[in-house]
């Protein structure tokens, strides 16, 4: 069968077992290709080939609810459910083929997600609907490594361990294992606990004997006897502490053997915890020889080499690279900043950081509550942390930094990673609620360079401010070489004006691309003030009155926020002056942004620099 001809995933119950392996390895070649042409996310994506086909073999999605956490390795699951062709062609494009699960996009993908350890939550909920609403099929969450020990993954399972509705976890385990198996004994034992037959007959005893008040202490003392003798030979793992079902580890890569642990845990019924153990980057070998991350998410590149499609251009580096620099001859310096991430060490750039300062770099995994409450004990006592979160991501942690950060008035450094449109990756991971989240936070700072050489002097700035400091950078590159005429020296909240016009029309812009506007102003449109808002807090009310006074029309430009951004405090600023010129609202909208590259977007929006030709002008 060609990849491009499969409609739905039914007509894997029909083939043989050297057929699925065929099919497998169809498959991987299919996500290499297109992956090397459109970029994606890779390693994670050839790692679950075999245990997706086994996932679809056995439970008879949409009825049987399959969910995968994050979403970042559903290529596999998008081909079996008839998406191969918009795959092939259109993956992460503007209108394509959405990298993650979309529930308008199949009637396969039952949860949408970009942040992790959320599947097993919700399939928690789904449960529980299914058996209130007497209905009969299977939740099954697909939680990797990572996102299984973060805080949310937790807290479902300690609950769901208290629950009779059950749910199928498949943990899948492509770096470290919970638990430790050694021995005949344990081998004997999974045997048998993966045998379906025995759990039938394990069930049936069960409902046997709790059926009754005389014998359900019988019951008790065989459930008793069995794990203390079971104790002597097998150590226990975190998943029956929390009074789950646990199985495994299997080979990931083994569809027979999947396919009959799969069918065992149907049997079962309580909730239970699959144990599967996958390659990263399985069949390609610069993603499996990766160590490092490099190969999660990649650009186009070369099949046959693994090198990038994209130029290189030394003088050119991407926001996080930049940052980081700044980042880490700060840390030179200072022997009390401490840096911290939420398992972005590659992502953020912090490899040179992590590596030469590795006493006081700390990566606390994907919890980013638990990154932003341990950098307010670092500040307790008297370090500086300095904290590196996408801004989707730092979401999660309003409360934390309400709470434990800014109501006890705490010095620390906050990098926001991805401020603005990321493009292909969507409306999961768009930063464009940061700055609305964070502004209202007592005593805070909130910036956004324009330069390399900017975003240099912001950080000295923030570092040596004693506050709660924000600092935005968007996804893309920057110059190393195109340095501001700004002051070393920022001062607390100044904005500079890039273009002091003679007429009656005053710009605002914020971000890295105010350079692109001050290029078109100078070129087409010299009479228009240009203000260049480096802090969104707190403002530079001096210079804002100054053009604002004489102005008819306030174009306030803000493509890194919605109007909750600049544009609101703007307006309730013009209102407390009195002043009622014509306010121009061109900032991201509140809803859901697809996918598709930055620029495709903004065009999209018409947000791109093209479309301020309109509004400017005499």
């Amino acid at each position: 069968m060609r990849i491009e001809d499969i409609k739905d995933p039914t007509f894997l119950k029909d083939l043989s077992y050297q057929e699925l392996d065929v099919l497998a390895s169809d498959i991987r070649k299919y996500i290499l290709e297109t992956v090397s042409e459109h970029g994606g996310h890779l390693s994670s994506n050839l790692g679950v080939v075999e245990l997706t086909i086994a996932l679809h073999r056995v439970f008879n999605a949409p009825i049987d609810k399959i969910l995968f956490d994050v979403g970042h390795q559903t290529y596999t699951h998008k081909i079996l459910t008839g998406r191969a062709n918009e795959f092939k062609e259109s993956l992460r494009k503007f209108n394509g083929l959405a990298g993650y699960q979309k529930i308008n996009e199949s009637e396969y993908d039952c949860m949408e997600a970009g942040h992790s350890s959320t599947s097993i939550s919700i399939a928690s909920g789904m449960a529980l609907a299914r058996d209130l609403n007497k209905e009969n099929y299977n939740v099954v969450a697909v939680c990797g490594d990572a996102s299984i020990v973060s805080g949310l993954s937790l807290e479902a399972m300690n609950c769901l361990g208290n629950q009779n509705n059950k749910v199928i976890i498949i943990f899948n385990d492509n770096e470290m294992a919970i638990s430790k198996p050694t021995g005949g004994i344990h081998n004997m034992l999974n045997k048998i606990r993966g045998n379906y037959k025995y759990q039938n007959k394990k069930n049936g005893l069960k409902r046997l004997l709790t059926k009754y008040k005389l014998t359900k202490w019988i019951y008790k003392l065989f459930k008793w006897i069995k794990n203390s003798i079971k104790s002597l030979f097998y150590q226990s793992n975190i998943f029956e502490d929390l009074s789950l079902q646990y199985l495994g580890p299997y080979d990931g890569h083994n569809i027979k053997s999947l396919e009959k642990v799969f069918k065992s845990a149907i049997k079962m019924d309580e909730s239970v915890v699959i144990h599967v153990r996958t390659k990263k980057g399985k069949g390609y070998e610069y993603a499996e020889n990766d160590k490092e991350g490099n190969w999660h998410g990649v650009g186009p590149f070369n099949l046959k080499t693994g090198q990038s499609k994209v130029k290189n251009d030394k003088e050119v580096i991407s926001w996080s690279e930049c940052i980081s620099s700044h980042l880490h001859s700060n840390m030179k310096v200072n022997k009390d900043i401490i840096a911290i991430t939420p398992a972005m060490i590659t992502g953020s750039k912090l490899n040179k950081v992590f590596k030469d300062y590795s006493d006081r770099s700390i990566d606390v995994g994907i919890n980013e509550e638990h990154a932003v409450t341990f950098a307010s004990g670092l500040a307790l006592n008297h370090k500086l942390p300095y904290l590196c979160i996408y801004s989707t991501f730092m979401q999660r942690s309003y409360d934390n930094l309400n709470h434990d950060v800014a109501r006890m008035n705490l010095p620390m450094v906050i990098g926001v990673d991805r401020a603005g449109l990321v493009g292909e990756d969507g409306d999961t991971h768009h930063g464009i609620y940061d700055v609305e989240i964070t502004k209202g936070l007592r005593n805070s700072v909130i910036a956004m360079p324009y330069d390399y050489l900017d975003a240099k002097n912001i950080m000295n700035l923030a570092f040596n401010s004693n506050k709660l400091f924000f600092i935005r950078y968007p996804r893309g590159n920057v110059s190393i070489n195109d340095y501001s005429n700004f002051s070393k020296e920022l001062t607390l909240g100044k904005w500079e004006c890039l273009n002091e016009g003679s007429g009656e029309i005053t710009l605002i812009s914020t971000g890295p691309i105010t350079k692109n506007v001050k290029e078109l102003i100078q070129s087409k449109y010299p009479r228009t003030n240009l203000l260049f808002a480096r802090f969104y807090k707190p403002f530079d009310y001096e210079l804002l009155l100054k053009y604002c006074k004489t102005s008819k029309k306030i174009i306030v430009y803000d493509v890194y926020s919605t109007k909750y951004g600049l544009y609101d405090d703007i307006c309730n600023f013009l209102i407390e002056n009195k002043l009622n010129p014509e306010v121009i609202n061109l900032t991201l909208p509140n809803t859901n942004i697809g996918h598709g590259s930055i620029d495709e977007l903004l065009t999209n929006l018409n947000l791109d620099i093209n479309s301020l030709n309109k509004y400017l002008g005499d």
